[in-house]
C-alpha cells in the first residue's frame, strides 16, 4: 500500500481517533447495536443497476458494544464478477472497531477502522485455469449516519474507503431496515462501489439478529 493509499484513508483515521475527546454527556441512544447479519446482494458492473447481471455477494458479521461509545465490529465477504469470459472471487475478513457519537435522539453518527486480509483470484470462464491469485493485507475506514426514524424502521448511510496492494475501492451504502421483532429486523440496500477501473451497483437483502 503506498504512501498515496495512506493518505486517502487518513480523513477516517483521522475522525476515528480524535472522537476519544469528545464528551461522554450525550444521551442513551435507542439504537442497538449488538447484533449479527447476513447479506446477500447482486448487480451490475459498469452500468446501472438491472442492466446485467454480473455481480453477486454475500457477507456475514457482527457488532458488540463495549460500552455506550465503543463498538467491536467484524465483517466476512464473498465477492463474485461474473462477466462472459472470466470469473474473479475477491473474499475480505475485516475485523475493526467504531466509536459512536450519539448527535440526539435516535441519530448516531459512527467512524470506524478496520484492519485485515484480502484474498482474490481470477479465472478463465473457459479452460478454468487461473489468471492471477493473491492475498494482501487491507486497511479501511468508515462513517456512517443512522436515524431510527420510528420505532419499527430506521435509515442509514455510509461510504468506504478500502485500500491494498491488490485492490483500492470505495464503498457507498443506502439503507432501510424494518424491526420484525426486538431481535429480528429485514433491510434492503442499495451499494455503489468505486474502484480505478471499474463500477458495480448492487440491490440487496440484509437480515440482523439482536443479542
Amino acid at each position: 500500500m503506498d504512501v498515496t493509499s495512506i493518505w486517502r484513508v487518513f480523513p477516517f483515521v483521522f475522525a476515528f481517533s480524535t472522537a476519544t475527546f469528545a464528551q461522554q454527556t450525550e444521551p442513551t441512544s435507542p439504537i442497538g447495536y449488538d447484533y449479527v447479519y447476513a447479506e446477500v446482494s447482486a448487480g451490475s458492473l459498469n452500468e446501472y443497476i438491472g442492466v446485467n447481471s454480473d455481480v453477486s455477494s454475500f457477507a456475514i458479521g457482527g457488532y458488540y458494544s463495549l460500552d455506550q461509545s465503543w463498538l467491536l465490529a467484524l465483517d466476512y465477504e464473498a465477492r463474485f464478477i461474473h462477466p462472459e469470459t472470466t470469473t474473479t472471487e475477491i473474499y475480505t475478513l475485516l475485523p475493526g472497531v467504531v466509536y459512536r457519537y450519539n448527535m440526539f435522539d435516535s441519530f448516531d453518527l459512527l467512524a470506524g477502522v478496520k484492519m485485515g486480509l484480502l484474498w482474490a483470484n481470477q479465472t478463465n470462464n473457459e479452460t478454468d485455469k487461473y489468471i492471477s491469485k493473491d492475498h494482501r493485507f487491507m486497511l479501511g475506514g468508515n462513517l456512517t449516519a443512522r436515524y431510527q426514524f420510528s420505532p419499527s424502521w430506521s435509515a442509514e448511510g455510509s461510504m468506504e474507503v478500502r485500500r491494498s496492494d491488490t485492490l483500492d475501492e470505495e464503498v457507498y451504502v443506502l439503507r432501510a431496515d424494518y424491526d420484525l421483532t426486538q431481535r429480528i429486523s429485514l433491510g434492503g440496500f442499495y451499494k455503489h462501489r468505486h474502484k480505478s477501473n471499474a463500477t458495480t451497483n448492487e440491490g440487496g437483502l440484509s437480515m440482523r439478529f439482536y443479542y
